[in-house]
C-alpha cells in the first residue's frame, strides 16, 4: 500500500470521526431546544387545566409538535448540508426519531379520538416512546449519559401512571429537563472539550 493511499485512508477516518463528533453536538442542540419547548408546553398545559381552559390543550400540543418537528428538520438539514457524506449513525439516529415522533403523534392526536386509549394514558405512553428514542440515541452515539437518561423517561412514565390531574404536567416537565435538556448540555460540553483538545 502506497503512502498516498495510507494518507487518504487516514484522512477518511479523521473525517468520519469529526463528522460523528459534529452529529453528537447537533444531537445536543436537538435535545436542548426540543426539551425547552416541551417543558414550557407541559407547564402551559398545567396552567390551562388550572384555569379550566382544557379546550386549549390540543392547540398547545399541536403548536408544540409542529415547532419540534420544524426544529428537528432544520437541525437535521443543517447537519446534512455541513457534511460531505451522510454517516450511518446519523441516518439511523434520524430514522429512530422519525419513528418515535410518528408514534408519539398517533398517541397524542389519533388514538384518544378513536377511543383506543384514555386521555389520562397519553403522557405515560409518550414518555415510554421518547425513552426508547433517547436510549437509542445514546447507543448510536456511544454517549452513556444519554443512554442512562432514558431511565428518567421510563421512571417518569411509572410515576405519571400513579398520578391524577395536573400533577402529571409537573412530572413531565421534570422528566423533560432530566431526560432531554441535561443530556443535550452534556453532549455539547463533551463536543466542545474534544474540539478544544484537538486544537491545542
Amino acid at each position: 500500500m502506497s503512502d498516498a493511499s495510507i494518507q487518504e485512508q487516514l484522512g477518511i477516518i479523521r473525517s468520519m470521526i469529526e463528522q460523528s463528533r459534529h452529529e453528537t453536538a447537533e444531537s445536543g442542540h436537538f435535545f436542548i431546544w426540543m426539551g425547552v419547548l416541551s417543558a414550557i408546553a407541559a407547564l402551559v398545559i398545567r396552567a390551562l387545566e388550572g384555569a379550566l381552559l382544557g379546550h386549549l390543550i390540543i392547540p398547545v400540543l399541536a403548536v408544540t409538535a409542529l415547532s419540534n418537528g420544524v426544529l428537528g428538520y432544520v437541525l437535521i438539514a443543517r447537519r446534512r448540508r455541513a457534511a460531505r457524506a451522510r454517516s450511518y449513525p446519523g441516518t439511523v439516529y434520524s430514522g429512530v426519531w422519525l419513528a418515535c415522533g410518528m408514534v408519539a403523534l398517533m398517541i397524542v392526536f389519533l388514538l384518544p379520538h378513536l377511543h383506543a386509549i384514555p386521555w389520562e394514558l397519553v403522557p405515560v405512553l409518550v414518555s415510554l416512546v421518547v425513552g426508547i428514542g433517547v436510549f437509542s440515541s445514546g447507543v448510536i452515539f456511544e454517549a452513556r449519559v444519554v443512554t442512562w437518561s432514558s431511565l428518567a423517561w421510563w421512571g417518569g412514565a411509572i410515576v405519571m401512571s400513579q398520578l391524577h390531574g395536573g400533577d402529571r404536567a409537573y412530572v413531565m416537565a421534570a422528566v423533560i429537563l432530566l431526560g432531554w435538556v441535561l443530556p443535550g448540555v452534556v453532549l455539547n460540553r463533551n463536543y466542545r472539550r474534544q474540539r478544544d483538545n484537538d486544537e491545542s
